[in-house]
């Protein structure tokens, strides 16, 4: 006995109840056939809607019956390790050079606390970032090629 599957708007609704999700870009596919990218969803649990905003800065208000195939985008782990090399190592950089300016301290103690520095950096960057600035992060996942990719969201989605 195959269990039963679960209907698209519990989906959606247990998808999007998770404040990290609205950080992720969109891209919807309608049965009409359109497709568009969109950010800031929120699901509507008393309307049952799916609420996005385009790109064009236009709302969108889509029931659970029109939604096709719905994905969203992710940065894959590489990047996420680039990222931190890279913050690491230029956290380290700077502070080895400015804290023998600064303090009696010298360059090896400016680089380790640097480094920390930069950990501490990348940990939280990839948090703020896609809130701060949506259509910003959006481009960068389109620079990273193949270090980002399109999940499908819902389990019906075709590839």
């Amino acid at each position: 006995m195959t269990p039963p599957t679960r209907p698209i708007h519990v989906t959606l609704a247990d998808h999007f109840a998770d404040a990290g999700v609205s950080r992720h870009r969109l891209r919807l596919r309608l049965a009409s056939g359109e497709e568009f990218d969109c950010h800031s969803p929120s699901f509507d649990v008393d309307r049952l809607v799916l609420v996005v905003t385009t790109y064009d800065g236009v709302a969108r208000t889509i029931r659970p019956g029109e939604i096709q195939a719905l994905y969203e985008r992710r940065a894959r782990w590489p990047a996420y390790a680039g990222l931190t090399i890279a913050t690491v190592a230029i956290g380290a950089g700077i502070s080895a050079l400015l804290v023998p300016l600064l303090t009696p301290l010298g360059a090896v103690y400016g680089a380790l606390f640097g480094a920390l520095g930069g950990a501490v950096a990348a940990a939280v960057v990839p948090s703020i970032l896609p809130s701060a600035v949506p259509f910003e992060y959006a481009r960068l996942l389109d620079r990273l090629g193949p270090l980002a990719y399109w999940r499908a969201v819902l389990p019906n989605a075709d590839a």
